[in-house]
């Protein structure tokens, strides 16, 4: 068989081949560019400099962590850069701009030429700019628009509603994903435009191509390709060459099909990927050429099989031995014949300081996390999601279920069409994907039915697999799609988590989409059974997770399976919830808490829970030691108490030292998803706990803790030389003289990253890490904690030193983080001293590139990607070294490029070798009093209190505010909540109402409700009806402010059918302002809002809104939002 060599272009790289190939992307990412904030919300505190930037970005990277309702960043940003075209620049191609992420809106200009104002929200949109282009010295602009209170897109911020209870993830302003130059001959393969799927029997392929002639003249063009196997090799059965007319400037779909009876099916144990080679050669010669994999699968959902059953056919499945009949009461998802459980997880694209603006190595790093958790299925919370993410699914064999929007609605013809408009581009972007599974319409879904089914169609259209495999849901709500898929938060919101496995497997349920549980980040207690009022404390949170893994287990051969809510806790404004960490430090807010890791990426105890269940030893063996965080727990020698252990392993030994001395038990893994190893009532002496864990005998992974307020274990003065299995440290990497001082050298500053003043074994003092150095992102806001979220501490011993304390203590963060230290003028000696603290605990083959980052020396970037776990492994120092020149008397120490996770640092060390420099530093200007007289100064200037300098500088203490810990915050320490969502309340009860209704009491709200058996009661609001119409609503109201409003109509619609009801805003001279039909959906259960807006902005004055209809039977409204 003949081999062909693949060449794949990957969009969003540098370009590598020449472009007489034809095809060449060419990433825009790294370019200088160069962004300002042109325009913000009233209430921001934000800087109008204009700062130098690197792709992807995100403006609103800290602002929603404030411990506001609505503290996001909304504004407009302008973006610019300048490039050239690579020296193979031909004028005779076509030129693009793909953007594949832009908050909200973009209004792109090149060299002048206005390229227009585009939806961007979670979607990519290509623009052609073969006019616009030249080969040297290319302007690109591009102002990003992301204002508050937006109704004419679905991917809206969970602050920007007034109705009660919203509360969704934040949205990105800026160019948060990759910008991508393309060049292509004049008739090209568009953007997604090739499309391959199966049948549902998964033995014929079916592809589509997307061509279109961007010439001014028309060309004869030969559609040729070349499939490859999962192996890389040329399949041997292959599509027919043909030969098309393209006239100028027109779009072609091309379309064929081809038996495939042997395909290699993809699936989660083998992810087997085609590749389909495409190419469009014009007549002239010139050649577009593209690469698309692809998978072969059948899969099949109980409510699919239902569909075929109700449509007189049988419930079929789909395997490599063929059809096969199965029982219509089956609850299962069915990949190539075979029951797959799905043990998922949900995840938010957000991360503390950088928000959605996701690099493709964070991707990767967020991905591998949660591959190392051992989930095999990932639902999109609840937006389109980065691409890369679904390159990985793919990869790996992930089962995806991708989803577009949440609970958001406005009746106006805007929303509809760029609702519409951004389904489209979601769902061609991801239609090839094999490990798609489900199409998402929306979460929570407030869509009317007749809409609903209207966009379900637009999918089936554009995706044939929709028909009879790909299900598209709902989840907690919402009608109009094949699924509302539940979610069950028993034991989270009331409910009896015992019988979960009993509710899962009625017919209403068999998928999960959310469960989960509030968890309060270091929160710990003895009682390791779930208690339905108990403190949000871990062994809550994991006792009922793990009921739920052990009862959906249970019932897995009956259900389709569950999705965790949810992996990371990410910003969720629109109301307020501070209580993600125990100590008020920690505390960021508003985060749905509920997640595996903090905001920061820091994994609480659950996350091994999930490794110990569902990873295999033999793939990556764990234990951990429950729990970490919680050094405290003893008060006394000789304390009795269980000791609870998650591990994949056969069997677990532990000691109560770390030479294993000091026996103390074994426990025997029960091998049952959802039990975990305890080791009751064990008596300890000592502050040590080892656990080793054995698979088929062998050792093959230990865990580690030290406990306070007991003695020392026997040894522990060798704690520093003590490698633990699968922590990928290499002993050989030991210097016991790590912080001993360079000779030839004085030493100017010493600083305990995060910590209060230590000496050291060699009598080094330390400095504390405070104010007078550093400063973080919370510093910029007034009325917060300056060190908020940017320090934590980790009680494990660290290899390579015998100072752990010193490495125990460090600060986290971004951009925003930095070090500043005023110095002669001179040459310098920086030490910088690190340890990776959270990825690797318990082992961990692989955790490369989970934390990369870069340190600059007064902007010049000397640390370039540095990665811990790789250099060092996990709970082991690492010292690095740099030469640095100061020549204008300070040293800022940052960090401008994290490429995933956050930076972290343990201590920073400063040395001159220079008399001059060390006399110099002798001056009382250098002294440490001078400089913090200096900088009590600084903040005086910024009109920051006495108080606050007394707490946060001149007194401050990383041991007392380690201390500072509440398990619920009181409202009084929370800042004052300046929520923007202002809203004007009319009840119903002061409008004109005409018809057949009366006065009611319904949930708990005072109404009128409308049905045709009520007598008639025409009043003087009938003079708003139209001749056909009967019943009639008026509502008065006023704005003082010429603006763009949202209208809520708050109601309960008891009939079966969705209400067709107009509305008609008209001026105070009777003029008709906007006239719309809107429809009320069904909605007997409580009371609902139906959002749409003023259609255009309204200038201040006074107001009519009529509701009327010829009937409004089982209509029941409560009142009128003006926002």
């Amino acid at each position: 068989m003949k081999i062909h060599s693949l060449t794949c272009l990957a969009l969003g790289l540098c370009m590598s081949l020449s472009l007489s190939a034809q095809r060449a992307s060419i990433s825009l990412d790294k370019q200088n560019w160069r962004t300002y904030l042109s325009k913000t919300s009233n209430t921001q505190p934000t800087s109008l400099d204009t700062i130098d930037v690197k792709l992807p970005h995100n403006w609103d990277d800290y602002y929603g962590y404030r411990q506001l309702t609505h503290g996001n960043l909304h504004g407009t940003a302008v973006y610019s850069t300048r490039f050239d075209m690579p020296a193979e620049w031909h004028a005779d191609q076509a030129y693009f701009i793909r953007f594949e992420g832009v908050g909200t809106y973009a209004h792109v200009r090149l060299n002048g030429h206005d390229l227009g104002r585009h939806l961007g929200g979670r979607v990519s949109f290509t623009l052609d700019v073969t006019q616009a282009v030249k080969a040297k010295d290319n302007y690109l602009e591009v102002t990003a628009e992301h204002p508050d209170m937006i109704t004419d897109m679905p991917c809206v911020c969970g602050g920007c509603s007034s109705e009660w209870g919203f509360s969704e993830g934040s949205q990105p302003l800026g160019i948060y994903r990759p910008v991508v130059l393309e060049t292509t001959p004049k008739v090209r393969i568009e953007p997604f435009g090739v499309h391959v799927w199966n049948n549902d029997a998964a033995n014929k392929i079916f592809y589509s191509v997307e061509v279109k002639n961007y010439d001014t003249k028309a060309h004869r063009i030969t559609l040729s390709q070349d499939l490859f196997t999962p192996q890389a090799q040329i399949n041997d059965k292959q599509f027919t060459d043909r030969q098309v007319d393209i006239p100028a400037g027109a779009t072609l779909i091309l379309q064929d099909s081809m038996a495939m009876p042997k395909a290699e099916l993809w699936s989660h144990a083998n992810p087997a990927l085609y590749s389909l080679q495409t190419r469009v050669k014009m007549d002239g010669g010139a050649e577009d050429k593209l690469s698309t994999t692809f998978g072969i699968r059948s899969i099949s959902w109980p409510v699919k099989r239902l569909q075929a059953i109700a449509r007189g056919e049988k419930a079929m499945i789909y395997g490599p031995q063929g059809a096969r009949e199965v029982d219509a009461n089956d609850g299962r998802f069915y990949i190539n014949g075979e029951s797959l459980f799905l043990n998922g997880v949900c995840e938010y694209e957000h991360l503390l300081g950088q928000g959605h603006a996701f690099s493709a190595q964070q991707v990767e790093a967020r991905v591998q996390q949660m591959l190392n958790a051992g989930f095999n299925a990932f639902r999109d919370a609840h937006q389109p999601h980065h691409l890369d993410y679904q390159k990985y699914w793919d990869k790996y064999g992930v089962m995806f279920w991708t989803q577009l929007s949440a609970h958001i609605w406005y009746d106006t013809p805007e929303f509809r069409a760029n609702f519409k408009a951004q389904l489209r581009q979601w769902v061609k972007e991801r239609r090839n994907c094999p490990s798609v599974v489900l199409w998402g319409l929306q979460n929570e879904s407030t869509l009317p039915t007749e809409f609903a089914k209207e966009c379900c169609e637009i999918i089936r259209e554009m995706d044939p697999t929709a028909h009879n495999m790909r299900a598209i849901t709902t989840c907690n709500g919402g009608t109009g799609t094949d699924w509302n898929v539940i979610q069950n938060w028993s034991g989270t919101y009331s409910g009896s988590p015992e019988k979960y496995d009993q509710e899962l497997s009625k017919p209403s349920q068999l998928l999960n989409g959310e469960y989960g549980a509030w968890r309060t980040l270091d929160l710990h207690e003895e009682d390791f059974t779930f208690k339905q009022d108990g403190p949000y404390t871990e062994e809550r949170f994991c006792s009922l997770m793990e009921m739920k893994v052990r009862l959906a287990e249970q019932a897995k051969d009956s259900v389709c399976g569950q999705f965790q809510w949810c992996y990371t806790s990410h910003d969720n404004p629109g109301r307020r919830q501070p209580d993600d960490a125990w100590r008020v430090m920690d505390r960021v807010g508003p985060v749905n808490y509920k997640g595996l890791v903090s905001p920061w990426e820091e994994p609480l105890d659950i996350y091994y829970m999930y490794r110990s269940h569902y990873v295999k030893a033999e793939d990556d063996p764990m234990v951990y030691i429950v729990s970490h965080t919680w050094p405290e727990r003893f008060t006394e020698p000789k304390y009795k108490v269980d000791i609870h252990l998650f591990s994949n392993c056969d069997s677990v030994k532990l000691y109560n030292d770390a030479y294993e001395k000091y026996y103390l038990g074994t426990a025997v893994n029960p091998k049952v998803k959802g039990e975990h190893l305890i080791l009751p009532q064990v008596l300890l002496k000592y502050n040590t706990l080892l656990a080793v864990a054995y698979v088929d005998g062998k050792a093959v992974a230990e865990d580690l803790v030290l406990y306070q307020a007991l003695p020392e274990a026997p040894g522990n003065d060798k704690l520093s030389t003590r490698v633990l299995k699968a922590s990928n440290v290499k002993s050989t990497a030991y210097n016991k003289h790590l912080l001993k001082a360079a000779k030839g050298y004085r030493y100017l500053y010493r600083i305990n990253c995060g910590g209060d003043e230590y000496v050291d074994s060699y009598r080094q003092v330390w400095q504390q890490d405070n104010m007078l150095y550093s400063s973080s992102w919370s510093e910029k806001f007034e009325d917060m904690h300056p060190y908020q979220a940017s320090q934590r501490r980790s009680y494990d011993p660290v290899y390579g030193t015998k100072d752990a304390a010193l490495f125990q203590h460090f600060r986290f963060g971004r951009h925003q983080l930095q070090y500043r230290f005023a110095l002669p003028n001179g040459k310098y000696r920086v030490e910088l001293y690190f340890v990776e603290p959270w990825h690797g605990t318990g082992g961990a083959n692989n955790l490369q590139a989970q934390r990369v980052f870069d340190v600059a020396f007064n902007g010049e970037t000397l640390i370039d990607d540095l990665d811990i776990w790789s250099m060092a492994g996990h709970d082991a120092a690492l010292k690095q070294v740099v030469e640095v020149e100061v020549k204008d008397g300070s040293l800022l120490i940052d960090f401008p490029e994290v490429t995933c996770g956050q930076a972290i640092v343990s201590a920073i060390a400063i040395a001159s070798k220079s008399k001059a420099v060390a006399k110099a530093f002798k001056a009382p200007s250098y002294s440490h009093e001078a400089q913090m007289a200096n900088r009590e100064a600084q903040l005086q200037a910024e009109k920051r209190s006495a108080s606050f300098i007394r707490d946060y500088l001149t007194q401050w203490s990383w041991s007392k505010a380690d201390e500072d810990r509440v398990a619920r915050m009181p409202a009084e320490r929370l800042p004052e909540d300046k929520n923007p969502r202002t809203k004007v309340n009319y009840p119903v009860a002061k409008a004109q109402v005409s018809g057949a209704y009366k006065a009611d009491f319904q949930r708990k709200k005072d109404c009128y409700f409308f049905a045709d058996t009520l007598v008639m009661n025409q009043t003087a609001a009938a003079a708003y009806c139209q001749p056909e119409e009967r019943d009639c609503v008026v509502f008065d109201f006023s704005v003082g402010l010429a603006q763009l409003y949202a209208l809520r109509i708050n109601y309960r619609n008891l009939s079966t059918d969705d209400l067709m009801i107009r509305l008609r805003l008209l001026a105070s001279d009777g003029r008709v302002l906007k006239d719309a039909v809107l429809t009320f959906t069904p909605n007997d259960r409580g009371w609902k809002a139906l959002s749409t807006t003023t259609g255009s902005y309204i200038n201040a004055g006074d107001y009519k809104v009529v509701l009327s209809a010829p009937s409004l039977n089982g209509l029941a409204i409560e009142s009128l939002d003006i926002q």
